[in-house]
């Protein structure tokens, strides 16, 4: 089997698909784009989905209020249709990109019905807006501004059991994801190598690139002579070079001809990283989920959830269980 197909039919379904949760807000237009531009990449068909959240709704049962309450169903059967309007166009700009595509409108839990729906049709891959109707938000932490991730695509990446992509950033999203260009963080964990697994697959599928990289922290005192330096700046620095030459042999165990940067930073892993992945400039970033909690979650590490925060580019986030 060829490298290009090799995501696709890693996954054992004939009838591959991507699920894509759009609110049909601004945010919802660059997450279709990224599932637009993902369809394509891999040749797969688009499920469109927006769930109408009335999870809390109820109608009174009181003889007197019936005809309030009749009203407010008509009101609800109206907007879930234009709900529906708005998602054919979406639907329609999907066939216009030449991907095969179906519109739902559901109702439920978001999160929850996201994270279903993927499960029952089959979905390998969902992909999600960074932020919901409220729109972006964001806030200072040591000093940097970090976006608010909404709670639904929180969810969602907790409970999928699947690779989701995220439409974090601003930055366009090429056409297809040809020649692209995959960034993955690792810290050698069975985690960060399902990341890695992934981007290689996905990377190869579109003739794209495959960056890995590493945080380390400087040592310190590289301008003086050892018998001056401290032991713990002599133990950072020989640290330093073991994990320079374990990131090498891991690229080329795991991932022969990708590009490897050992990064040297006292900051974050995750700020450290994002900016790495700037001045590539990487096209996608792609981190770890680690396993799953006896609640049936997915753990998401801190640097990942930061990664998540500041990255002027889409991120996948993949699961250690994702094949």
């Amino acid at each position: 089997m060829c490298a290009s197909n090799a995501l696709v039919y890693a996954f054992g379904m004939a009838e591959a698909s991507i699920l894509c949760g759009t609110d049909l807000t601004s945010a919802g237009t660059r997450t279709v784009d990224l599932a637009i531009a993902a369809a394509q990449a891999f040749g797969v068909r688009l499920d469109l989905v927006h769930v109408l959240d009335d999870a809390d709704s109820w109608w009174p049962e009181s003889s007197d209020l019936q005809p309030a309450a009749v009203e407010a169903k008509e009101d609800s059967s109206r907007y879930e249709e234009a709900l529906k309007a708005k998602l054919r166009k979406e639907q329609h700009r999907c066939a216009a990109a030449g991907v095969e595509c179906e519109a739902l409108v559901v109702r439920g839990r978001p999160w929850r019905v996201i994270a279903e729906l993927a499960e029952e049709r089959g979905s390998f891959l969902i992909t999600i807006g960074a932020y919901g109707s409220g729109g972006p938000r964001s806030v200072d932490s040591q000093g940097k501004t970090e976006a608010v991730i909404g709670s639904t695509a929180d969810r969602v990446i907790r409970v999928a059991g699947r690779p989701v992509f995220v439409a974090t950033g601003e930055r366009p999203i090429p056409d297809g994801l040809q020649g692209t260009k995959w960034f993955v963080g690792t810290d050698f964990s069975d985690s960060a190598l399902s990341a890695l697994s992934w981007a290689k697959r996905a990377a190869a599928r579109v003739h794209g690139e495959l960056h890995i990289a590493n945080v380390v922290i400087p040592a310190g005192g590289e301008d003086k002579p050892d018998e001056e330096r401290t032991w713990r700046q002599v133990l950072r620095d020989q640290s330093k070079l073991e994990a320079g030459k374990k990131l090498a042999e891991y690229a080329k165990e795991h991932a022969p001809g990708s590009e490897i940067h050992q990064i040297v930073s006292a900051d974050y892993a995750s700020h450290a990283l994002c900016a790495a992945a700037e001045e590539i400039p990487a096209d996608i970033m792609v981190v770890g989920t680690h396993r799953q909690t006896v609640l049936g979650r997915w753990l998401v590490g801190s640097t990942a959830t930061r990664c998540l925060r500041i990255a002027s580019v889409p991120v996948l986030m993949v699961p250690e269980s994702a094949p």
